[in-house]
């Protein structure tokens, strides 16, 4: 595999054309359960620009390391902290969640041996590594008929291992909101930290709130919140990696903050989980976030919520299948009647559609991302119609 020759350019860049062939593409618009979508032009050009500098070197990359402080502070401003930013920029929510958790157990008042958070079923696979990684146990509390956290089932689990809370704004399933303002106040009762995984939601929720399809309060405006992730390279458009994590209170982020003996200056203390890392793509972030604005992200969302509302009217059109609950942001959890998911899944595979399910409760999942447009949500319909209305032999 590894030749002794190498190749020349040309012949390199035409075997990785012909690979990359079983790639499907966001300009498609097949990918309908991604997560992730084109990123924006701006942010193309930069990460291109600057795929030299590291982030872990804040030393040798000084201007780089004060972007990532401005990227923080927007970012903490979309989340409605007063006051400075404590946390980091990171490769993603799994990244994010799992400092969370290692913040949580470090920064533990109640010491034990046997450290325990407390998630809702809806709560993203990262909050299982983290515990596993970490030598916590995740107990997982029931949902409602909504798919939302129960804060009595979530007070029910506290005890002296509790070392924390994890909820979200924005699940993978179905980007329902868990009530978070009810859980901080129980875990404020209970003087345990709380924090909220906006990977998701964090670059959608505002701006709902801005054209009046919100009215959420999930972020630090609610007391009781400790930290926040969110990841700009989903609905932030940024390029991947780009996730952050925030804390209210700066004793977190020096309960995760280790020293790194060869490195000099800045870059000998580090927080996040990896050493070296790409600064490009918080570099992406920021122009990006400077670039669109609030008043660019709010066009986004709204484009965005325009589409889901066309979805949900085809759902409407055909009686086979139904939204498992009204979308609360972007994503259309599809449940259906007759034909089994697994065989609908298949068959519009067949078709070239990129499709993923969700267990809670067993869905079609779309996520309408910018790169979902009319025309690819129609066209989608007219195969998923088909295929949901014809009983398979």
């Amino acid at each position: 595999m590894f030749d002794e020759r190498g190749r020349s350019r040309e012949e390199v860049l035409e075997e990785l054309e012909r690979l990359l062939e079983a790639d499907s593409t966001y300009s498609s618009g097949h990918p309908v359960a991604s997560m992730s979508t084109i990123p924006h032009s701006l942010g193309v050009d930069v990460f291109a620009r600057t795929l030299e500098k590291n982030a872990g070197r804040l030393h040798t990359f000084q201007g780089s390391a004060r972007v990532e402080q401005e990227v923080l502070r927007m970012i903490a401003d979309l989340l409605n902290l007063k006051g400075e930013p404590h946390g980091t920029t990171t490769s993603g929510g799994t990244e994010s969640n799992i400092l969370a958790v290692l913040a949580f157990r470090e920064r533990a008042k109640r010491k034990t041996r046997s450290p325990e958070i407390i998630a809702p079923k809806t709560a993203h696979s990262s909050i299982d590594k983290a515990g596993w990684l970490l030598g916590v146990k995740v107990l997982r509390t029931r949902v409602d008929k909504q798919y939302r956290a129960v804060p009595a089932a979530i007070e029910k689990k506290i005890n002296d291992n509790t070392i924390g809370v994890v909820v979200t704004a924005g699940t993978t399933y179905l980007g329902q909101i868990d009530p978070i303002s009810e859980i901080a106040e129980i875990a404020q009762d209970h003087k345990i930290p709380l924090h909220v995984d906006a990977a998701f939601g964090g670059f959608v929720i505002p701006f709902l709130n801005e054209i009046g399809r919100g009215g959420q309060r999930f972020a630090f405006e609610v007391n009781g919140v400790t930290s926040v992730s969110t990841d700009p390279h989903k609905m932030g458009l940024a390029p991947i990696p780009a996730g952050t994590i925030i804390f209210r209170d700066p004793r977190y982020v020096k309960a995760i903050t280790r020293t790194v003996p060869y490195l000099r200056g800045e870059s000998s203390v580090q927080v996040s989980i990896l050493g070296t890392r790409p600064a490009a793509p918080i570099l992406a972030t920021w122009a990006i976030m400077k670039h669109l604005g609030r008043e660019g992200y709010r066009t986004v969302v709204e484009s965005c919520m325009k589409h889901t509302d066309h979805i949900m009217e085809r759902l409407h059109q055909n009686p086979m299948l139904h939204a498992a609950i009204e979308p609360v942001m972007n994503i259309v959890g599809i449940e259906s009647r007759e034909v089994p998911l697994d065989t609908i899944i298949r068959r519009m595979e067949q078709k070239g559609w990129r499709m993923a399910a969700s267990p809670l409760p067993p869905t079609l999942r779309i996520v309408v991302m910018p790169h979902v447009t009319m025309g690819a949500i129609n066209a989608f319909f007219n195969d998923l119609d088909e295929i949901s209305m014809t009983i398979p032999p």
